[in-house]
């Protein structure tokens, strides 16, 4: 490798952390170690879902569930296709002042997608978890629940018939 493209490398990756640092530094103060988001309820909550998986009953769990511990609720953010209006509403509100926090149910490639943006953005992902969920809407709506009111403790509600997706929780 040559100077002149070390140093172009090494100029690159100052300026990423130069833009990230600041979000870093807020994300990190968001939700302080051993409080649960139920404690911390001024955050708005956004749910995310994805066409392939069931998400009425899990959307219906997350409404209760900030609806329990008063916590104000955007609209959900649902993508059906290959349409980048979802990715372009999460940098949104990466970009915001303001932190939010989302919960979700997404297929696997979104997921990658989605958390990746929200790991570049400073953002601190609580609870990731694959499943295998079928259409029984009890399990969905105890995951969507249990996803607002404490991630970290979040069990998989897997079937082994059913559809693969994963859930999250995270703070932007």
């Amino acid at each position: 490798m040559t100077t002149d493209r070390r140093t172009l490398l090494k100029g690159l990756a100052a300026v990423g952390l130069a833009f990230t640092g600041g979000s870093l530094a807020q994300a990190a103060t968001v939700l302080p170690a051993g409080k649960t988001l139920a404690a911390n309820a001024t955050l708005p909550l956004t749910a995310v879902v994805s066409g392939n998986v069931p998400a009425s009953a899990f959307l219906a769990g997350v409404t209760a569930a900030a609806q329990q511990h008063g916590m104000s609720q955007q609209p959900p953010l649902r993508l059906d296709g290959p349409d980048g209006s979802l990715l372009n509403h999460i940098h949104a509100l990466a970009q915001d002042a303001q932190p939010a926090m989302l919960v979700g149910l997404v297929d696997d490639a979104t997921a990658t997608v989605l958390l990746d943006l929200v790991r570049s953005s400073g953002g601190r992902v609580l609870s990731e978890q694959h499943q295998r969920l079928g259409g029984d809407a009890a399990p969905l709506a105890a995951l969507g629940q249990a996803l607002v009111a404490s991630p970290e403790r979040v069990l998989p509600a897997s079937i082994p018939q059913g559809t693969a997706c994963v859930s999250f929780c995270c703070v932007i």
